[in-house]
């Protein structure tokens, strides 16, 4: 599962290089970001919450500009795992993104914006290894030079799921097990990022 997973991400960003040459700017932007998700819960067969551990997450974006904002690629991964269940869980995003941007003083800069595209999924608790999903973004960049920025970010991530959806797992003693029903068609992932941008 994990390299059909690789195998897509793969062939999505050699899909989706024309939409970076297609706004025809001198202006690329990569800022790797580190951060935390704060991550939602699913509910068990009897009910009870099962909940995604928060855990590290880290991050580039690939960006050109399109006036009045950019456009570009988001890649995330966070390697956590699930309370109540064994195994360990992986979370990694593909999206397109696009953003508008307001620039209230010279050195500080605010965007907002939306992204589209994939999760890959690693984990024991999943028979699905890639979910549909979107989100919505927003942050601060303040200038060290002309072309470094430091990054402040916030992101919602969403993925969407069947709401029926029910596969087995097998709980930390590992001789029972149990089924996990996602609580919604949407499960949710909220990230705090910290990052330095980097222009050419």
């Amino acid at each position: 599962m994990q390299l059909n997973s690789y195998k897509i991400l793969f062939s999505s960003l050699v899909v989706c290089l024309p939409f970076s040459t297609a706004a025809q700017t001198d202006n690329i932007y990569v800022t790797p970001t580190v951060g935390y998700s704060y991550s939602g819960s699913m509910n068990n067969e009897s009910g009870e919450k099962v909940s995604v551990n928060n855990a590290a997450n880290y991050n580039l974006a690939i960006e050109t500009d399109l006036e009045p904002g950019r456009v570009g690629m988001f890649l995330s991964h966070q390697n956590t795992d699930t309370k109540n269940i064994s195994g360990n869980t992986q979370f990694t995003y593909l999206h397109f993104q696009s953003s508008l941007r307001f620039q209230p003083t010279q050195q500080l800069e605010s965007y907002f914006g939306a992204s589209l595209g994939g999760t890959f999924v690693n984990a024991s608790w999943s028979e699905k290894d890639v979910f549909f999903s979107g989100g919505l973004f927003g942050g601060l960049e303040y200038a060290l030079s002309k072309n470094a920025k430091v990054i402040l970010e916030g992101r919602w991530l969403a993925n969407f799921v069947k709401s029926n959806t029910t596969v087995a797992c097998t709980l930390p003693t590992g001789d029972e097990t149990c089924k996990v029903a996602i609580d919604s068609e949407l499960f949710s992932q909220f990230q705090t990022n910290l990052g330095v941008q980097f222009s050419f």
